[in-house]
């Protein structure tokens, strides 16, 4: 399959119309990796000295396809030998059938959701019908999110601690990294991130509406911004959250964050708590 720009864009517009599928690169600048729910099941590297794509699969399928197709089709060639019959890497250079490359990604992706469990199959069923836009801090949308979290903020926690100590630290005009979810056009949620230093990004202004809690799209904005900050560099995500905040305390615990000494401007603010998460 020859190499060039258009081939490329088509796996990689084909594999995020797949439902919640989102870019990430774990791994450095290459490969690019197509993730679900945080779950790889692409890894793509398009560079002309190493063209090849690796795919998530099910061992009688990875079977055949490197049967159907040898010395092109072969293991997993990242992978330890116990993880080689779940992964197929298919040299690009020899693989001519487009349309069969398509159907061999639909198959890493049904691969991956077939073992996420009945609750994790709901979220995915919720969030495949939002949509997702990369925007920065003065967006509009964004706006009115961050005005609607500051009022939730302010009934849960502005008759315990002054809350006006932070806001010189969540000012929209530094946030250059956000990702609004929509759905049916109408912004529900919201994230962002900030540099607080060349390793360390910070996740700033996560919220979600009321009414759309508890589908796990808190989580996966987290998942996405940790996969947008690492694109950029970055090799930890740092954030803040409050005492009060026991719902987002367990979210970001859950997600692997860890709580850490709090950090600059936090350290004399004993109400807050400081978590970090290496990405």
């Amino acid at each position: 399959m020859e190499n060039n720009a258009k081939v490329i864009q088509a796996i990689e517009k084909y594999c995020l119309k797949h439902p919640s599928a989102y870019e990430a690169r774990p791994f450095g600048e290459y490969p690019i990796c197509y993730k679900v729910m945080g779950k790889i099941f692409v890894q793509l590297n398009p560079e002309e000295k190493f063209y090849k794509i690796t795919l998530k699969c099910v061992p009688d399928k990875a079977s055949l396809y490197r049967q159907l197709y040898p010395g092109v089709v072969v293991r997993g060639y990242h992978c330890p030998p116990v993880q080689q019959p779940y992964w197929n890497t298919i040299n690009l250079d020899a693989f001519f059938d487009l349309d069969m490359l398509f159907q061999m990604i639909d198959e890493a992706y049904d691969a991956v959701i077939n073992k996420f469990s009945k609750k994790a199959k709901a979220e995915l069923l919720n969030l495949s019908e939002l949509e997702f836009k990369d925007t920065d801090g003065e967006d509009q949308d964004f706006a009115k999110l961050c005005n609607r979290l500051d009022n939730a903020l302010d009934e849960i926690v502005g008759g315990k601690f002054q809350r006006s100590q932070y806001e010189q630290f969540n000012q929209r005009d530094c946030i250059h990294d956000v990702i609004v979810a929509y759905r049916e056009g109408k912004p529900i949620g919201c994230g962002s991130f900030k540099m607080y230093d060349e390793d360390h990004a910070e996740l700033k202004r996560i919220y979600v509406e009321p009414s759309y809690r508890n589908m796990g799209l808190g989580a996966e904005l987290v998942r996405r911004l940790e996969a947008k900050a690492k694109i950029k560099g970055y090799r930890w995500c740092i954030l803040e959250t409050g005492k009060p905040l026991e719902a987002a305390c367990y979210m970001y615990k859950k997600a692997g964050y860890k709580i850490m000494p709090n950090y600059g401007q936090y350290a004399d603010m004993p109400d807050s708590i400081c978590m970090e998460r290496k990405i």
